[in-house]
C-alpha cells in the first residue's frame, strides 16, 4: 500500500476517534449556540412582545469595541472608561479579524411605535446621545412618541462567532474528565451540565474571554498531568494573556513540575502576556497600568455586588453609580492564599484528581476576596469543581450538579447588601466540598497490548515509584531463594 494511503488512512482513523470521544460536547455544543442564537435575536420580539428586538449581552459592546481599536492599531484608545475593558489584550486578538471590519459595520433603528404609548421595557430604553453599541430601543420626542428598536450589524457576527469560541470550554472540561478516567455516559451528562454553568457568562454578561482562559488553562493542567510541561507552559501563558484570573492556579502547575520545571514554566507563563500589553503600555502607560493593576469595578452599578470587602478597596473617584472603587489590592491576598494552597498541595502529586480539585479552590479564591463581585465570577470554579465531581459517588456528582445550577440561577438576582455575596460564596463553596472526595485514579498497564492505544493516567513518578517497589520484591524473593539453598546445604 502506498505511504500516503496509510499516512491518509491514520489520519481518518486518528480524527475519528478524536471526533468519538467528543461526542457529549460537540452535541451541547450545537444546542448551546443554537439556543444562545434563538435568545439574544428572537427572546425580545417572541417573548417580550418588542419587534425585532435584540438582546445584546452586557459587555460585550465594549470588548467588541477594544478588539476595534487594537486591529486599528488605536492602542492607547484599549483602555479607556467607555469600553469598560479590563483584562488583558489577548482575546482582542483573537476577536480582531472582526474588530477590522468595524468601519463596514452600520446600526439599524427598526421603528417599533410611532406617536402611540411605549411596548419596550424600560432597561432597553437609550437616549439619542448615547452610545449605539448596545442592543435595545430608543425614543425620540419630548413625548417619546416614536420609538426604535437598535440593531447593531456586528452583533450579527460577533455573537456566533464568540458563542462558537466559548465551547472551547466544554471540550476542555470534556478532556480533563476523560484524562481523570471518567466513563463517557457521566461525560455527556458533565458536558450538559457545563452548558448550563456557562450560560448566564456568554449569552447573559457576554465575556468570552472567561471561557477561553478557562478552557486553555485546563488543557493546561491536562499537559501538566502528562508530563508535557512544554505544552502546559505556553498554554498557561496563553491563559493569561486572555484573563489573568487564571493566575491562581499557577502554584498547582509549578507543584506538578516539581522544582526542575519551575523556570521553563514560569518563562512560558510570562511571555504571551507580556507580549500582548506591551503595545498598549508603550501607547498608553497610565490607562493601562491603571486598568489592568488597579482593575477599577463599580459597586453602585446595577448588576455588580458589593462584598465585606467592598471598603477595604481604594476609592478611586466618580459619584453615585459611576463611584469606582480599586479591585487589584484585594486580589493580592488571593495570590497569597494560591501560593499558600500550592505548597499545601504537594502531598497530592501522585493523586491527579486532588491536583484539578486544588486548581478549582484556587480559583474559588476570586469569589473570597474580591471587592466587587459580578454574577459570572463563581463561574470558573464551579466549572473545574464540576470535573472533580464527576470522580465522586452519584450522589456526589448528582448534588455538585444541582448546587452548580442553583448557584448559577441564585447568581443573577439582585439581593440586599451582602446576603447576594454570602449565598453565591456558601454555593460556590458547597459545590467546591460536595466535590473534594473523589474517588482515586485506577493503576494502568503502563505496557498495553500490541493494537490498544491506551494514554497512561499516572504520573512518571507513580510509575517510578511501582518499579520501585517490584524491584524491592523482586530482591527479597532472591534474598529469600539464597537463603532456603544456604539452610539445604547445612543440612
Amino acid at each position: 500500500m502506498p505511504n500516503g494511503v496509510v499516512a491518509t488512512a491514520r489520519i481518518d482513523h486518528w480524527l475519528i476517534d478524536r471526533l468519538s470521544r467528543r461526542v457529549g460536547p460537540i452535541v451541547t455544543a450545537v444546542v448551546f449556540v443554537g439556543l444562545g442564537l434563538a435568545y439574544v435575536f428572537r427572546w425580545g420580539s417572541v417573548v417580550r412582545h418588542t419587534p425585532s428586538l435584540w438582546i445584546t449581552p452586557v459587555d460585550l459592546a465594549g470588548i467588541f469595541r477594544a478588539s476595534s481599536a487594537l486591529a486599528q492599531g488605536h492602542f492607547n484608545a484599549i483602555y479607556q472608561s467607555s469600553s469598560g475593558f479590563l483584562a488583558l489584550p489577548g482575546f482582542l486578538i483573537v476577536l480582531a479579524p472582526l474588530g477590522a471590519l468595524s468601519n463596514v459595520f452600520h446600526t439599524t433603528f427598526v421603528e417599533i411605535t410611532k406617536n402611540h404609548h411605549l411596548v419596550t421595557h424600560p432597561q432597553y430604553l437609550i437616549s439619542h446621545t448615547a452610545h449605539i453599541w448596545d442592543s435595545g430601543t430608543i425614543t425620540s420626542g419630548a413625548h417619546r412618541a416614536n420609538v426604535y428598536s437598535v440593531q447593531p450589524q456586528w452583533f450579527a457576527y460577533v455573537a456566533p462567532y464568540v458563542m462558537v469560541l466559548s465551547c472551547s470550554a466544554l471540550f476542555a472540561c470534556d478532556a480533563l474528565a476523560e484524562r481523570l478516567q471518567v466513563s463517557r455516559t457521566r461525560r455527556a451528562v458533565l458536558s450538559v451540565a457545563e452548558a448550563v454553568v456557562l450560560w448566564p457568562v456568554i449569552v447573559f454578561w457576554g465575556h468570552p474571554e472567561d471561557a477561553l482562559a478557562v478552557a486553555l488553562l485546563v488543557y493546561s493542567l491536562w499537559f501538566a498531568l502528562d508530563e508535557r510541561f512544554g505544552w502546559a507552559g505556553w498554554l498557561f501563558g496563553a491563559a493569561v494573556a486572555v484573563q489573568p484570573l487564571v493566575i491562581v492556579v499557577f502554584p498547582i502547575i509549578l507543584v506538578i513540575g516539581g522544582r526542575t520545571k519551575v523556570l521553563g514554566l514560569i518563562l512560558r507563563g510570562v511571555i504571551p502576556a507580556a507580549a500582548v500589553t506591551a503595545g498598549p503600555l508603550v501607547a498608553e502607560f497610565h490607562a493601562t497600568l491603571h486598568d489592568v493593576v488597579s482593575q477599577p469595578a463599580l459597586p453602585d452599578l446595577k448588576g455588580n455586588h458589593q462584598t465585606p470587602w467592598t471598603f477595604l478597596a481604594p476609592k478611586l473617584g466618580g459619584r453615585g453609580s459611576s463611584t469606582a472603587v480599586g479591585g487589584g489590592p484585594t486580589r493580592v491576598i488571593a495570590l497569597v492564599a494560591a501560593a499558600a494552597l500550592g505548597w499545601w498541595a504537594r502531598r497530592w502529586r501522585e493523586k491527579p484528581e486532588m491536583l484539578v480539585w486544588a486548581a478549582a479552590v484556587a480559583l474559588a479564591l476570586r469569589s473570597y476576596t474580591e471587592s466587587v463581585m459580578t454574577a459570572y465570577y463563581v463561574w470558573p470554579a464551579v466549572a473545574v469543581g464540576l470535573v472533580v465531581a464527576a470522580r465522586g459517588s452519584r450522589l456526589r456528582f448528582g448534588l455538585s450538579i444541582a448546587l452548580a445550577i442553583v448557584v448559577t440561577i441564585i447568581a443573577q438576582w439582585q439581593l440586599e447588601l451582602f446576603q447576594w455575596w454570602l449565598i453565591d460564596v456558601v454555593g460556590a463553596t458547597a459545590v467546591l466540598v460536595a466535590a473534594a472526595w473523589p474517588v482515586p485514579l485506577e493503576p494502568v498497564d503502563l505496557q498495553p497490548k500490541p493494537g490498544r492505544v491506551r494514554r497512561p493516567v499516572v504520573t512518571s513518578n507513580q510509575a517510578r515509584s511501582g518499579a520501585s517497589r517490584t524491584k524491592k520484591a523482586n530482591a527479597t524473593k532472591r534474598k529469600s531463594a539464597r537463603t532456603d539453598r544456604k539452610r539445604s546445604a547445612r543440612r
